[in-house]
């Protein structure tokens, strides 16, 4: 589910790491049930989630790119 979610065009980082910060801060300020604390909460879990993911993936293709210079004869 999370990978399919990375591949949509719609998903951005930052944004998902805005809503992060939000569900920290409605936790955080006590105005929530502690059912709703715990739904937040997996929310939050599945959206860090997604980040770690595009963080990994986009690291991998650095470290690619890096390797694949590295290997070129200097002109």
């Amino acid at each position: 589910m999370i990978d399919s979610q990375l591949r949509q065009s719609d998903w951005n980082y930052e944004e998902t790491v805005d809503r992060i910060e939000a569900i920290i801060d409605r936790v955080e300020s006590g105005e929530l049930p502690l059912e709703e604390v715990f739904e937040q909460f997996g929310v939050a879990v599945e959206c860090w989630q997604q980040c770690e993911s595009f963080l990994a993936r986009g690291k991998e293709q650095m470290d690619l790119s890096i390797e694949l210079l590295a290997a070129e004869p200097d002109f």
